[in-house]
């Protein structure tokens, strides 16, 4: 597949940001396990979660730059199973993790209109928030549609217009943080290890998404050296976007109950007024548009790769004759999205997270086998330090995801049964689909040889 013109290092950077980032967009309800642990979670997440898959990321499409990306890499190591396993969670995962964009969108374009002393229908009819929804889907599809480059230079934009009003917000608000500190590690009645877990899941949630544009890495111009190089540029950009505006926003707003949907407007206001609050609801926006965009890049390819591996219809292979890109897949993709817009965030951040990981963990299995089964592989990145390296690697994201579960499950109000029950489900669509589409891909294969 050649879609009309490939991605160079910068646009990769902005799509692989929006991949994994919306900006500060998704981090309030972190701040809610106190302001000392907030920030000290969305510190951690980074060296324990996201350097790892990074890592990972940039030896394996360095390695094996191919259309599928971490699909193929778990195939080469592990087999067709388990290959099928990690394109179907990941494709699985995206539907719900999608979804929640055209939320974002609704309740930002509902703030500003608020704010300009309007009245919205937006947070009160589901039908409007539905239809604004579509504002978003409509366009960035077609977008899609037309090229790999034109939603690269669109990334692009969209990640100015999104952190410079972050930009002013800290650089206005920094000298009063500074004099502020934030005060109180833990919120009142929780002990160290409630806390993090309380937020573990939101801040993993925000970090994930490293390997996502592997998936696309035929249509990016020199992957080899490309990938390393934005990967080394998104993960502190990703930091500092996080941490710089939380520390800043929880010494203007110190009560952790005010940290939810649309809290980033209150510290803007708080900071610099209304026209401070209007410009970082429009970067809310702005932040909806990146992510859905990038985000219906990558996961697009997946259900095209299965097609050709004959797991899916065939219908999804097809090309777009003029642009070159997987037409039917994109469409797919986007229809699963907007029938599953508006859920609740938090619990739909944590299922997210469980499945997405399962797949993680296939990929940082393929990075160790691979090591062993093929140690003779060009690798034009090799990560650094040898085994100790490499099982820090693999060990740190399995551990928090261990700890991340059994937190979720003791959480009183998103946790427990429905939790491990909606994981499970997830999870279980794998082999059960594996199995049901086996057959089909088998009698398939029976009638080619036999014509």
């Amino acid at each position: 597949m050649h879609s009309v013109g490939k991605l160079r290092l910068l646009p990769l950077v902005a799509t692989i940001y929006f991949c994994v980032s919306g900006g500060p967009f998704g981090l309030e309800q972190v701040m809610q396990s106190g302001a000392g642990m907030g920030l000290l979670l969305i510190l951690l997440a980074p060296i324990i979660w996201g350097v790892p898959a990074a890592l990972m990321t940039a030896e394996l499409a360095s390695a094996m730059p191919g259309e599928g990306g971490y699909y193929i890499w778990v195939k080469r190591a592990m087999g067709p199973f388990a290959g099928f396993l990690c394109g179907w969670w990941t494709w699985v995962y995206s539907w719900v993790d999608v979804a929640l964009y055209p939320t974002i969108f609704a309740k930002y374009l509902s703030t500003i209109i608020v704010q300009f002393g309007g009245h919205s229908a937006i947070d009160t009819n589901p039908w409007v928030k539905w239809a604004v929804g579509l504002v978003i889907i409509v366009p960035l599809t077609w977008l899609n549609i037309r090229g790999t480059r034109l939603v690269g230079d669109a990334a692009t934009g969209f990640i100015v217009l999104l952190l410079v009003p972050f930009a002013v917000l800290v650089i206005f608000g920094f000298s009063h943080a500074i004099g502020h500190p934030p005060t109180g590690f833990l919120p009142g009645g929780q002990s160290p290890s409630q806390a993090f877990g309380a937020g573990l899941f939101i801040v993993m949630w925000n970090y994930l998404g490293w390997d996502s544009m592997s998936a696309v890495a035929a249509e990016v111009e020199q992957p080899q050296k490309n990938f390393p190089r934005a990967l080394a540029i998104g993960v502190p950009l990703v930091t500092l976007s996080y941490i710089l505006p939380a520390y800043v926003g929880i010494t203007y707003i110190r009560d952790l109950g005010k940290w939810d949907e649309g809290a980033w407007t209150l510290v803007g206001h708080a900071v610099a007024g209304p026209w401070l609050a209007i410009c970082i609801a429009v970067a809310g926006l702005v932040g909806a548009c990146g992510l859905f965009s990038a985000t219906l890049l990558a996961s697009s390819r997946i259900p095209m790769v299965l097609a050709q591996d004959g797991y899916l219809p065939k219908r999804l292979t097809a090309i777009h004759p003029r642009y070159g890109t997987p037409m039917m897949a994109i469409l797919l993709s986007a229809a699963v999205y907007t029938a599953l817009s508006f859920q609740g965030f938090k619990a739909l951040a944590a299922l997210d997270v469980v499945v997405y990981s399962a797949g993680l963990l296939l990929e940082l299995a393929a990075l160790l086998v691979l090591r062993v089964k093929a140690p003779e592989m060009s690798r034009p990145y090799r990560i650094p330090g040898g085994w100790p390296v490499i099982a820090s690697v693999g060990l740190l994201p399995f551990l928090l995801v261990l700890f991340g579960i059994f937190s979720q499950y003791h959480d009183p109000e998103d946790g427990g049964p429905k939790f491990l029950l909606l994981s499970a489900l997830g999870l279980l669509s794998g082999p059960i689909v594996y199995c049901f589409v086996r057959g089909g891909r088998s009698s398939t294969q029976a009638l080619n040889s036999n014509a």
